[in-house]
């Protein structure tokens, strides 16, 4: 027996394409109930999967460090179950209606699954939960304090209970005996034929062993119980390693159909997973591996047409519009809105990735954008804002009308009965636009000012792309239709930004401190919403600072935002502070501490990622702004038992925030 063929490329992949088809063919065996016996060999296979995950993580590092392990473990893992529990809450109910499996709120089903309250995707939440421990140990410990790591954490998992119950437990050493095996493959290489069938029968003992303790009452009066965990684990581990020199003997290296299936087991195991309960008979079986197939391909078209082929930016631009689409469309009728979606997300993918933006000419794409320009205000005045049922023209209009008259501004009431707060800087800003009779046409100079940032930073076709990919956004046509401000804020925000990202550095910084803390201050002063996208960029050179000059940046810029506020808190502070409806609570009630304390980390994880890489720093502020309301919704659904995404609770407006730094960092063609 060699064991050196069994750590080949080839033979690891078809021994993975062996474990996911006969996972597949045990779940069919669990559902008929035949016998116990029967049904615990499937695990022994999961493990075989687990080994081989933690020895190929530990192959790659031993060649090419960790460059790039969670975009790889994102790819590879976390984004193909997001769509596919999407895909398949969404999509599955249309299919079959009347099945059990289906009934329910989509929403809930699709949050439960993703935030593993739900364990039927155990093992990728067990897998990636060992590629945190996996990262941390190596990036940050020695050798020797990284295995005592992994092996502490082993003993946590097989000790802790979890939503997936043993499962996890009956695992928890399956990962690091990959990696082991990485680490000990010479070693293992030079092992002698009756050296190899003597550590086999050892393990195979091993495994009779628990087998037989498990079995006897008194122990197996434990199942449940932490303690018997410890039957679990060794049976598992054991019977899993002995299997895999033993499976290498079928020589799977050779197989092109098993080298297929290994190619694609992440996507067998997914795909059939949600499928398994419905398997009772030779019927149900049919529809089980017809359904699995069908979800296996879905996956596949995934893998072909959009893995690596639509980012980040790409991908919150089409959420953003999708999500437009399929809740304006919904109100007409549910048929109407699928199909709508599905067009929306054809339309939007193929913008994204197929459209050739120099083949369509700059004096073409440049008259396009033109006409999309003019034709917004023509939309814009041919709706009557009093019959909008959105106030955010309104929450200008009104407290601007009584500054201007000498009346206390936050005593205003929008055209909905609601009140208003804007924040003092912004509405100064819109004094103008009020002047001129419409305070929405701030949008088009916040517009026109993003894109001019664009050409003179980046050039004229860079600027012209940007255009087109606005003028395509339903979400944009949207916010012009209501005479919402809330892209106007963004907009002028990405504007300047974009034309200071080029210039800076810490030399730089250091020299404008003080002016920029005072810009920050009257920029937060517009929407509190602005402080991510400027805490992304600005953080790091905060963090350089020594600890005095942090301080004094810190101080100046909370005074200036304060002192925006001392001319309204000076002319009647019983109003301004002890009213209800303050200048604070309108612009802080949507969140929570505990979203403040998920999303914290996130902003500064992002903000030492992007490294002033202009397409990196556009991304990273897109996907914060989007987390940001996803993290909020998130957190209201579960509290509130609300799980209709598009009932009035959840403004969808908010995500659109995130769509002028999409732009930017989808025409930036520097690498990220």
């Amino acid at each position: 027996m060699a064991i050196e063929l069994m750590f080949s490329k080839a033979n690891t992949q078809g021994l993975r394409g062996i474990a996911a088809l006969t996972i597949v063919f045990f779940h069919v065996v669990w559902g008929y109930g035949i016998s116990p016996l029967l049904n615990m060999w499937g695990a022994f296979f999961v493990t075989i999967f687990i080994i081989l995950s933690g020895y190929g993580l530990e192959e790659s590092f031993r060649m090419r460090g960790l460059d790039g392990f969670w975009r790889k473990r994102v790819e590879k893992v976390v984004l193909p179950v997001a769509f596919f529990v999407c895909a398949y809450n969404y999509l599955f109910p249309y299919i079959l209606p009347d099945d059990p499996l289906f009934e329910g709120s989509a929403m809930r089903k699709c949050l439960d699954e993703l935030l593993f309250f739900s364990p039927r995707f155990w093992y990728v939440f067990f897998i990636l939960k060992w590629y945190f421990v996996y990262w941390l140990g190596t990036r940050f410990m020695g050798e020797r304090s990284r295995w005592i790591f992994f092996l502490i954490c082993a003993l946590i998992c097989l000790n802790m209970p979890s939503p997936a119950g043993h499962l996890e437990a009956e695992q928890s050493f399956s990962f690091l005996a990959g990696v082991l095996l990485s680490r000990k493959k010479e070693w293992l290489c030079s092992l002698r034929q009756r050296a190899v069938w003597r550590w086999l029968a050892i393990l195979f003992f091993i495994g009779f062993v628990c087998l037989v303790l498990k079995t006897i009452s008194p122990f197996h009066d434990l199942k449940g119980s932490i303690a018997y965990n410890y039957f679990l684990c060794p049976f598992r581990l054991s019977i899993g390693l002995a299997f895999m020199p033993l499976l290498t003997l079928l020589r799977p290296d050779r197989g092109a159909v098993m080298q297929i299936f290994g190619k694609y087991s992440m996507e067998i195991y997914i795909a059939h997973i949600p499928f398994t309960a419905m398997v009772k008979d030779a019927e149900s079986t049919f529809v089980f591996f017809a359904c699995s197939a069908f979800c296996f391909c879905m996956l596949l078209m995934y893998s072909r047409f959009v893995a690596r082929k639509i980012g980040i930016a790409q991908a919150l631009f089409i959420i953003v519009n999708v999500l437009f689409v399929a809740k304006y469309s919904a109100r007409i009728s549910d048929t109407l809105a699928l199909c709508a979606t599905l067009l929306a997300v054809v339309f939007y993918y193929v913008l994204c990735r197929y459209v050739q933006w120099k083949a369509l000419g700059g004096r073409m794409a440049f008259v396009l954008c033109l006409i999309c320009f003019a034709m917004m205000p023509i939309l814009q005045y041919s709706i009557d804002p009093y019959s909008l049922q959105v106030d955010r023209w309104s929450a200008l209009h009104f407290p601007i009308q009584n500054l201007l008259s000498g009346v206390y501004p936050y005593a205003a009431n929008t055209h909905l009965g609601g009140y208003a707060s804007p924040f003092p800087v912004w509405q100064i800003l819109h004094v103008p636009f009020y002047l001129m009779g419409n305070v929405g046409l701030s949008f088009f100079f916040a517009f026109a000012l993003f894109l001019w940032s664009m050409f003179k930073v980046q050039g004229k076709a860079k600027a012209t792309m940007a255009g087109l990919l606005m003028s395509s956004s339903v979400a944009v046509w949207y916010e012009v239709a209501v005479r919402s401000d809330l892209l106007t804020n963004m907009l002028l925000l990405a504007a300047m930004i974009n034309l200071v990202l080029h210039r800076m550095s810490r030399e730089w910084v250091d020299a404008k401190c003080w002016w920029m803390a005072c810009a920050v201050g009257l920029l937060v002063s517009t929407r509190m919403i602005v402080l991510v996208p400027l805490a992304i960029l600005l953080f790091p050179f905060l963090v350089g600072m020594k600890w005095h000059r942090q301080i004094s940046v810190v101080l100046l810029t909370m005074l200036v935002f304060l002192l925006t506020f001392a001319p309204f808190a000076l002319w009647d502070w019983q109003s301004f502070y002890h009213f209800e409806m303050n200048p604070w609570t309108l612009q802080t009630r949507q969140g929570n501490i505990s979203d403040f304390v998920v999303f914290l980390p996130l902003v500064i994880c992002l903000a030492f990622n992007h490294k002033m890489n202009p397409r990196r720093y556009y991304r990273n502020s897109a996907f914060a702004l989007a987390a940001f309301v996803a993290v909020t919704f998130v957190h209201n659904m579960y509290s509130e038992e609300n799980w209709n995404l598009f009932s009035s609770t959840f403004d969808i407006t908010y995500i659109s925030t995130c769509l002028p730094f999409c732009f930017m960092s989808m025409v930036d063609s520097e690498d990220a």
